[in-house]
């Protein structure tokens, strides 16, 4: 993790409206390689395939972490009470709310109280 991008919660939230957009983006291409691949046809889906590539390469260009193949959790690298950890987000999730350690994954999922110390990005 010492070699990534840290977010503090602003900078977070703020990220987290971008890759909300990136999502949907990626949401309707995926709609239109369905619809391609259901009409044999080749080109158009080799385009959206490449498109859905590029967007998930910016995401990851911008620091976030993608946690599974399905682009539905993503974690934002942190530095939460001196230790090396992420602010978590998943794709039913309204707002940025959880963290964790960074050595905890998923199972240490833990609800924002705003009584972290999240080391400021500035």
């Amino acid at each position: 993790m010492s070699t990534e991008p840290y977010f503090d919660l602003d900078t977070a939230c703020k990220a987290l409206k971008w890759l909300k957009a990136k999502i949907s983006e990626m949401n309707d291409l995926s709609q239109m390689g369905v619809d391609a691949m259901e009409k044999y046809d080749m080109e158009v889906a080799d385009t959206v395939t490449i498109k859905i590539q590029a967007i998930l390469e910016s995401i990851r260009k911008k620091g976030i972490v993608i946690r599974d193949q399905d682009a539905t959790l993503f974690d934002f690298p942190a530095v939460i009470n001196n230790i090396p950890s992420y602010l978590c987000w998943s794709i039913d999730e309204d707002e940025l709310e959880y963290w964790h350690y960074a050595d905890q994954g998923f199972s240490g999922r833990t609800k924002l109280t705003g009584k972290e110390n999240i080391l400021s990005y500035l």
